[in-house]
């Protein structure tokens, strides 16, 4: 392991943006697919509890369609969020990271698609 004349440590030692990309896509993918098993798990529970207790199928509609609800909400949320960051990160330029405290120049930002669209 090299050490930069500075000391810390040098870009060689850090993984790049492209694995650490990866790596949160990965996460959050896992976390979603956990979620919607915890989900499923809890309604199949639920209707296993209930269908022998009730005389009418109400409670049992009930929890999978609130079930339904919560794994496509969170599913779509989470696409919904990624593929935005995917976008915002495909119109960002490598190397034009403003400065904190300066104010970026007129032009620099890329159109937002569908601004001129009449």
């Amino acid at each position: 392991m090299t050490t930069p004349p500075g000391g810390g440590a040098s870009r060689s030692d850090n993984p790049s943006d492209n694995v650490v990309q990866r790596t949160r896509a990965w996460t959050g993918l896992w976390v979603v697919v956990g979620g919607d098993a915890a989900i499923a798990a809890a309604a199949i529970w639920g209707v296993v509890k209930t269908s022998g207790t009730a005389t009418t199928s109400s409670p049992v509609v009930a929890i999978l369609t609130s079930a339904f609800t919560a794994i496509g909400t969170m599913t779509t949320a989470y696409f919904g969020i990624k593929s935005m960051s995917n976008t915002a990160q495909s119109y960002a330029q490598p190397g034009t990271t403003p400065q904190p405290g300066t104010t970026p120049q007129p032009g620099t930002t890329p159109p937002i698609k569908g601004d001129n669209d009449f």
